[in-house]
C-alpha cells in the first residue's frame, strides 16, 4: 500500500500563478480609474473610495483561494493497495474503486482519468503530484486496465452460430413436413379428373 500526496514544489509554483492572476487584474483597473479620474479633482474621494474597495475585493478573493489550495494541498491523499484505490479531498466524499473495475486511462492536459467499466470517468489524477508518482500511477493504472482486459470473458455469441449444426430434430421436423406436403400434392394429383 502507498499513500500519494501533491508535491510542495508545485503549490509554491501555483501560489505565484494565483497571485499573478489577482495581481495583473487589480493593477490593470487602478492603472484605469487613474486615467479616468486624472483632470477631475471633484472626483478624488469618490475614486479613493473605489480603489480601497477593489483592493479590497481583490486581496479577499485572493486570499480565499489561496487557503482553499492550502486545505487541497494539504488534505489530499490517494492510496493504491493490491485490491484498489481509494482518493480524500476536502469537500467531497471519498472515492474508492476495486482493481477489478479499472478498464482504462484517459491521459488530458492536466492529468489523467482513470476510467471504469460501468460509470466511465471516475477518478482525476493530476500533475500536481510528483513527476516520479504521476508517472508510476500512470503505469499502474495502465496494467490494472490491460490485465483487466486479459482476464475480461469474451463474448463468443457470433462465433458459436454455425448454420450446419442446426440442431437434428429441427431437421427432421422440417425433412418430414416436406415429405408431407409432397404425399398431398401427389394425392391431389390422383384425385384429379383426367381430361378427355
Amino acid at each position: 500500500m502507498k499513500t500519494y500526496r501533491f508535491d510542495p514544489e508545485k503549490f509554491k509554483k501555483q501560489t505565484k500563478i494565483l497571485v499573478l492572476m489577482y495581481a495583473i487584474p487589480l493593477v490593470l483597473m487602478l492603472v484605469l480609474v487613474y486615467f479616468l479620474n486624472r483632470n477631475r479633482p471633484e472626483m478624488l474621494t469618490q475614486t479613493i473610495i473605489l480603489v480601497v474597495l477593489m483592493i479590497g475585493f481583490y486581496g479577499y478573493m485572493g486570499w480565499r483561494r489561496y487557503k482553499q489550495n492550502a486545505q487541497i494541498w494539504k488534505e489530499y491523499s490517494l492510496t493504491v493497495d493490491e485490491d484498489g484505490v481509494s482518493q480524500t479531498q476536502p469537500n467531497f466524499p471519498e472515492v474508492r474503486i476495486p482493481k477489478e473495475e479499472i478498464d482504462g486511462i484517459e491521459v488530458v492536459k492536466n492529468g489523467f482519468y482513470v476510467q471504469t467499466k460501468s460509470q466511465g470517468r471516475v477518478l482525476g489524477i493530476s500533475k500536481e503530484l510528483s513527476d516520479a508518482d504521476y508517472e508510476e500511477l500512470k503505469q499502474i493504472f495502465s496494467a490494472w486496465a490491460a490485465e483487466n482486459e486479459a482476464n475480461r470473458p469474451v463474448d463468443d455469441d457470433d462465433e458459436d452460430y454455425d448454420p450446419a449444426l442446426i440442431d437434428i430434430p429441427e431437421k427432421a421436423e422440417a425433412y418430414e413436413i416436406v415429405e408431407n406436403l409432397e404425399e398431398s400434392i401427389e394425392a391431389a394429383e390422383e384425385d384429379k379428373p383426367e381430361d378427355a
